[in-house]
């Protein structure tokens, strides 16, 4: 029986690793939210989407949500790396519950809402990361400045011709001119932001409940 060659080992290691390479792209077209084979484009769906924040303080976790916003997200499963995201939130609709920290986040030392109405998250590209998982380059405005973001984000299935994209990242307060602090309660610098969006196939309807048998 003729021995492998050295290069020839080589080769073969290397055709593995091609293999294996096609392999978990395969892998990661079929694990997306929707189905394989799955046709049409999906559109937002604003019952059920949320977008959140979170901050610790020397206290507490400071965690509120913005009540006014809109999104344009334009998502095509059979070609996922073309995803195509816009958020933009109102600050001045951020509710966490206590009338004192609403009004001191709206204010002039952090998200001066009166000045920079709006904050925004664009995407730029997408591209796959593990089976299921996604990566995003966006970019955030926030007090009229615009800094990149990389969001970590899933696709999962969510019932019948519907999903939800679940993504969260973590920004410098600091990169957007937010200094201010407080002596008795210090606030870290890092800001987490969870934004989950309900998405439904274009010409869709919600599936009625089946009715209560008794």
């Amino acid at each position: 029986m003729r021995k492998t060659t050295l290069s020839e080992a080589g080769g073969l290691i290397a055709l593995l690793v091609l293999t294996l390479s096609h392999s978990q792209v395969v892998a990661l077209a079929s694990t997306s939210l929707l189905p394989a084979g799955a046709e049409g484009t999906y559109a937002l769906e604003k019952a059920g989407s949320e977008i959140k924040f979170q901050v610790k303080s020397r206290l507490k976790v400071i965690e509120g949500t913005f009540e006014n916003w809109k999104a344009q997200i334009d998502l095509d499963p059979a070609r996922l790396e073309a995803l195509q995201l816009r958020v933009q939130a109102q600050s001045g609709s951020i509710k966490t519950g206590n009338s004192f920290e609403e009004a001191l986040i709206r204010g002039e030392n952090f998200f001066a809402a009166e000045k920079h109405p709006e904050v925004s998250v664009a995407s730029r590209k997408v591209s796959a990361e593990t089976a299921g998982r996604f990566r995003m380059e966006a970019e955030l405005t926030l007090r009229g400045a615009t800094r990149p973001v990389a969001i970590p984000f899933v696709l999962e299935k969510n019932g019948e011709h519907e999903g939800l994209l679940r993504g969260e990242f973590e920004f410098n307060r600091k990169d957007f001119g937010i200094t201010f602090n407080m002596t008795l309660n210090p606030i870290d610098d890092l800001v987490k932001v969870i934004v989950t969006l309900k998405v439904r196939e274009e010409g869709q309807q919600p599936k009625e409940p089946s009715p209560a048998k008794n």
